[in-house]
């Protein structure tokens, strides 16, 4: 990697960092490009050089954000080949992504909060639904069986589960990525088996 291509990238990093940063004690929309030179201690053509604006530079972050999240997602879902296997395996689908939502806790606690641009939540779960979707339309097998249709299951699985997120987030992540993973089985069985009564 040549020196100017990896000053970019720590110049870009010290960006959105410094970004993140004032993000925690003031709204996207009070923010100005100004704060964010200040803080990182560059000019304001140096910011212009690598983002358009303060819309282009959180777009970037949530693009990559949303994209590190597809790539766990893809890497769980690539051993899918039906749904009995889906259903054993969603423990660990689950632990794995509580994991990954703690390592970026940081970013999406201030996301989720009244200080991150609007409608966050649901750009968020827009992609979660659609990288769930892509990789189970893939799958023959699986939606070959599956006895509902795929846009209400992957309503509810992606609502059910960003709903525990949220709620993770604003309890201040007051379990472990692994408790929640319990706590995320125990309720689908739960469902489950009281349906089963029903």
């Amino acid at each position: 990697m040549s020196i100017y291509i990896e000053k970019s990238k720590k110049t870009k990093q010290l960006i959105q960092n410094s970004f993140i940063q004032i993000l925690e004690k003031k709204s996207f929309e009070s923010i100005t490009i100004g704060d964010i030179t200040k803080h990182a201690g560059i000019n304001r053509g140096t910011f212009y050089s690598h983002y358009m604006d303060k819309f282009d530079l959180l777009g970037k972050i949530e693009q990559q954000l949303f994209a590190d999240f597809g790539n766990h997602i893809d890497q769980l879902q690539s051993r899918y080949i039906s749904i009995q296997l889906f259903e054993k395996d969603q423990e660990q689908i689950a632990s794995t992504l509580f994991s990954f939502i703690k390592m970026q806790l940081p970013t999406l606690k201030i996301f989720f909060s009244d200080h991150g641009r609007a409608g966050f939540h649901l750009r968020f779960r827009a992609a979660f639904t659609e990288k769930v979707r892509v990789n189970l339309e893939k799958n023959e097998s699986f939606t070959a069986n599956l006895t509902v249709p795929m846009d209400y299951f992957l309503s509810f699985i992606t609502s059910a589960f960003l709903g525990l997120i949220e709620q993770w987030i604003q309890n201040g992540l007051d379990k472990t990525p692994q408790e929640m993973t319990r706590l995320y089985i125990d309720i689908i069985s739960f469902i489950q088996s009281n349906g089963a009564k029903h």
